[in-house]
């Protein structure tokens, strides 16, 4: 009995190392789906996968409507400044930051991207390149992902719709600028940051 459950035991651990070798030659980390739930709301998905609303006090920050971009709101703690620039006469960025941490989302007229992941073929046309990202679904509905490659100190935003994934994003181009050596927790609250916003 003692012999089949070390064998058990044996198969089970190459198994996850098998996995988890694939996994990393793959260059791929994807992370959970995060969602902030509307109050009453009941989420189909598993409890771990969706983060919730930070218990700071927290201010609404509304920008857009430039252009084709729509009005949006967004829930900032307080403990972050926000600022609005004017970079011309049909364009508006939104800053938000608390020390070295920033998101800016800028409204304007300007060219998208397609955002290209592991196993997605080259584009004709202009894009990005990206190994890894996080899945954010906003409060409105709308499906994010936070992209990277590599170890860098910044993040671009790129957003799924009927065509793909692709930059801008329906509220404007959206960017995380972070320090070298950031915390998970300031991340987090980043893109639970991200996933407040909602149109007006």
């Amino acid at each position: 009995m003692n012999k089949i459950v070390v064998f058990l035991l044996v198969v089970v651990i190459l198994l996850v190392g098998g996995i988890a070798y694939i996994a990393g030659r793959s260059g791929l980390v994807k992370l959970p789906t995060i969602s902030i739930n509307q109050p009453g709301s009941q989420s189909t998905s598993s409890p771990e996968a969706y983060a919730t609303p930070t218990e700071k006090p927290s201010k609404t920050i509304n920008g857009g409507g430039i252009l084709s971009f729509p009005k949006y709101s967004i829930s900032v703690p307080l403990d972050w400044e926000d600022s609005r620039e004017i970079p011309g006469p049909d364009a508006e960025k939104v800053i938000v930051k608390k020390g070295q941490y920033e998101i800016s989302i800028l409204e304007g007229g300007f060219g998208g991207s397609i955002c290209l992941y592991p196993g997605d073929p080259d584009s004709e046309g202009p894009s990005a390149r990206y190994t890894s990202f996080i899945e954010i679904t906003t409060r409105a509905g709308d499906l994010f992902r936070r992209s990277w490659s590599g170890a860098g100190t910044g993040f671009a935003i790129c957003q799924k719709t009927q065509y793909g994934w692709g930059a801008p994003t329906l509220y404007g181009h959206i960017s995380f600028k972070v320090p070298t050596s950031y915390t998970t927790e300031a991340i987090t609250e980043m893109d639970a940051i991200l996933a407040s916003f909602t149109k007006r």
